[in-house]
């Protein structure tokens, strides 16, 4: 208002001012009309006033009144030039307050994406912003209508919303017909001026009323997220800069919905791995209490036994001597099973393909099943910490096979194909169907599919298993060497 006024003022002084201009022009007209005439009066007329005079107050009169013309046409002028000028000033004054206020939304916005990991509080604050092109066409924020809505298990379900009956909670809106299937077809914001006729729309009681209605998708890519939807009980106009407006929040909700997506897929990560060492380390308790701390009190109870017959029958002390001996070495024999599961040593002094065949003896042992390590000499290409993860995904894959396959053989082959390490793990066993186990793979089935697939992915690696039934399965792990090769040297 201010800055109305500034303008207005100075409008009005440069008119004044030019007015001053004019008359005064006039005036020095008018006195250098009467010095011509009087030097006309000197040369030619010689004094006779009656032949110079009327001819001097007609001139006189004639410029006189052409000034008085001349000043009302630039009051004119001034008047409508301010009036213009004014309305303009006010247009732009205008424009920049409402550039003013949705770039203070926007910030708001971004301030609660920095302090909040909350998505629910983000799209109240969407709604929020949204509210701000109503005002901006008179309509007061208080009869804002609209929801967002987001993706859960493919159906949408609104998670802010405001003048939302109970009932429009628990309504189901599709994607598949009206503004919402086609701003989420053409990704850009869509309007509607008989959102009560909307084949969505209309489901929900809190659009029963309203005279327009937009629907602005929340995308990123090729992802959608979902899209927030604003009507409104009176009949308005979208135009093009609101719709950019539209598309500024909605980016700015994309980029919430992102940031508490990745906050609660590490959240459940977090827990995934707690529950993972957790049932480690009730594993490892389990198999410690039925295996070494069993045999440890065998061996302690015969030898008590063996010191009471030291005396009355060293013969039989000798024979227990004996046992005890055997099952102690069993025991050391499980209790080195137990720490070569839990970390290798062999893996740290002699690399990635001795604790291969370490793991593969352990198997041959106990289950009397044809192993093989091939191309051994290619595990020397990939530095300590990644040779690690590909033993872990190996082991893992050997076990699952030993357990599941039912297989006569398994084997284990090295190679590189040109800047990428590969490692397979293939048996001649019963199969599965990889189809069916991957519809399941967020169930992280017993087969340890997922655990392979993300210790893969720690060292930018890929998992493929190939199988079917009755002819065996082939666990392949493909890793880059571009990052990922041993040092030179």
């Amino acid at each position: 208002m201010r800055k109305k006024k500034n303008a207005a003022t100075l409008l009005r002084e440069g008119f004044r001012r030019l007015n001053w201009a004019i008359f005064l022009l006039f005036l020095l007209g008018l006195i250098g009309m009467a010095a011509a005439f009087w030097g006309l009066r000197t040369l030619l007329w010689q004094g006779d006033a009656a032949l110079w005079l009327p001819a001097l107050g007609l001139a006189g009169a004639v410029l006189l009144l052409l000034a008085a013309l001349v000043m009302m046409v630039v009051i004119q002028i001034g008047g409508q030039t301010r009036a213009v000028t004014l309305v303009s000033v006010d247009d732009e004054l205008n424009t920049l307050r409402v550039a003013s206020n949705r770039a203070r939304a926007l910030q708001q916005m971004a301030s609660t994406i920095s302090g909040t990991l909350s998505f629910e509080r983000v799209m109240d604050v969407a709604l929020d912003a949204a509210s701000l092109v109503l005002e901006e066409l008179g309509v007061p924020a208080q009869s804002l209508t609209g929801a967002v809505f987001l993706y859960d298990a493919g159906k949408l379900v609104p998670v802010a919303a405001r003048r939302f009956a109970a009932r429009d909670f628990e309504q189901e809106v599709g994607d598949n017909a009206g503004i919402i299937a086609e701003s989420l077809k053409n990704a850009e914001p869509i309007s509607t001026d008989k959102p009560a006729q909307d084949p969505e729309l209309r489901k929900l009681i809190a659009f029963q009323t309203c005279q327009s209605a937009v629907c602005i998708p929340l995308r990123a890519g090729f992802q959608l997220f979902g899209a927030m939807i604003i009507g409104t009980e009176f009949g308005v106009e979208f135009s093009q800069d609101r719709f950019e407006f539209f598309k500024a929040v909605a980016d700015q909700s994309v980029i919430a919905l992102q940031n508490a997506q990745l906050y609660q897929d590490l959240r459940a990560e977090k827990q995934r791995l707690i529950e993972a060492d957790e049932e480690a380390r009730k594993e490892l308790a389990r198999s410690l209490h039925d295996g070494p701390t069993q045999s440890i009190a065998a061996i302690a109870m015969h030898i008590n036994f063996v010191r009471s017959l030291m005396v009355r029958d060293p013969r039989q002390a000798l024979d227990e001597l004996i046992k005890v001996e055997r099952l102690a070495k069993r025991t050391s024999k499980e209790i080195r099973g137990m720490l070569f599961a839990l970390r290798p040593l062999v893996l740290e002094t002699d690399g990635l393909a001795a604790a291969i065949e370490a793991a593969i003896e352990k198997i041959r042992e106990t289950d009397k099943i044809k192993m093989r390590l091939v191309g051994g000499d290619y595990a020397e290409l990939l530095d300590q910490p990644t040779q690690t993860v590909v033993f872990s995904i190996i082991e893992e894959a050997l076990g699952n096979a030993r357990k599941y396959a039912e297989a006569s053989m398994i084997e284990v082959r090295l190679w590189r194909e040109g800047d990428l390490f590969v490692a397979r793990v293939q048996d001649d066993g019963v199969g599965f169907d990889v189809g069916e186990v991957n519809a399941n793979y967020t169930a992280r089935g017993s087969l340890g599919m997922v655990n392979m697939r993300e210790r893969a992915e720690r060292i930018e690696g890929s998992i493929k298993v190939d199988s079917v039934p009755g002819r065996g399965t082939a666990v392949t792990l493909i890793v880059p060497l571009k990052k990922r090769n041993a040092p030179a040297g």
